[in-house]
């Protein structure tokens, strides 16, 4: 009995250490992903209320890749335990203007999405945010605000991930941040064509609910030449298809140069999405594409509105 309770001990000794180990590892994923010039980020929640282990999790990988994070003060308000609740609409202006007006922020990342972004946006001031100039980085309901960015030539609208969903993100995800981040050189990434040709333009991204709501809001994007790459979560296929044929009716599709289908996850039916994506690209008239790995999943990869799409040869580089 002694040596098998020693065995135990040093088996979960070796166990402990092992997984400490990978703990500290994991800790050490954002090092060296944010560039010289992004020495302090400011996380705030424009929309929905966020699971706080998660966000202090992304904060305490942050702070040990050496940026200095501030956390807004509003940021967990909401009522625990429901997905969907928000701070009051007052308290998340407060924590935008904060963090747009301290001369110290670099860069804005969101906690996450879900709902109340679209409210927002309509009270903040574009003007100055203008002035600023700042990088926004994030996705799903942040659609709400990198949309109006674009709108408003305002700031450097990023699609990808929440400080939420950085936590998690692939090495792959954060390995093309980076690239991102410091307009460096970027891989590039074969597509699946779902009708072939060549293209260029300049990045738009999203969400396609939210893009159906903006683009039939104050805030119509200008879709002329540029590769559109659409997300979404949750929902059926009945569903997205409504929002799609919105959009292609009010001609949001009409001059782009290339529309690419990314992740479409967590649908109730995900067994009719290649056939939607099929009768989607037969009703565009550009070259359609997917596999684009955007969105709701681990394998979050960032786009730059400011950057150029090149697709040649059913391949995606980027200038």
């Amino acid at each position: 009995m002694s040596k098998f309770i020693l065995f135990l001990t040093l088996f979960l000794t070796v166990f402990t250490l092992s997984a400490a180990e990978k703990q500290s590892d994991n800790m050490d994923k954002m090092v060296q992903i944010f560039p010289e010039n992004i020495k302090c980020i400011a996380i705030l929640s424009p929309a929905s209320r966020p699971n706080e282990k998660t966000i202090r999790k992304g904060i305490a990988m942050l702070e040990k890749a050496g940026i200095k994070v501030k956390l807004m003060p509003h940021s967990f308000n909401g009522e625990p335990g429901k997905t969907y609740t928000c701070a009051p609409l007052q308290d998340r202006l407060a924590d935008w203007n904060a963090a747009v007006n301290d001369p110290e922020v670099d860069m804005i990342i969101p906690t996450r999405g879900g709902t109340g972004a679209q409210d927002l946006v309509k009270l903040i001031d574009w003007k100055k945010f203008k002035e600023r100039d700042l990088p926004l980085m994030g996705f799903s309901n942040i659609t709400c605000i990198t949309s109006a960015m674009d709108h408003h030539k305002a700031g450097r609208p990023i699609a990808g991930p929440n400080i939420g969903r950085l936590v998690s993100a692939t090495p792959g995800a954060l390995q093309h941040l980076k690239a991102v981040l410091a307009k460096g050189a970027i891989p590039s990434i074969p597509l699946i064509p779902l009708k072939k040709g060549d293209a260029r333009g300049r990045i738009y991204a999203g969400h396609l609910a939210l893009l159906t709501n903006n683009y039939l809001s104050q805030y119509p994007a200008d879709t002329r030449g540029r590769v559109i790459f659409i997300e979404c979560v949750g929902r059926n296929t009945k569903i997205l298809d409504g929002y799609f044929q919105k959009l292609f009716k009010k001609g949001f599709f009409n001059h782009a140069a290339a529309v690419v289908l990314c992740h479409f996850s967590r649908l109730s039916d995900p067994q009719n999405k290649d056939k939607m994506f099929e009768s989607w690209a037969k009703q565009l008239k550009c070259p359609v594409y997917k596999g684009y790995p955007y969105g709701h999943e681990n394998d979050n990869y960032a786009l730059d509105f400011a950057r150029t799409a090149v697709i040649k040869n059913d391949t995606l580089s980027f200038e």
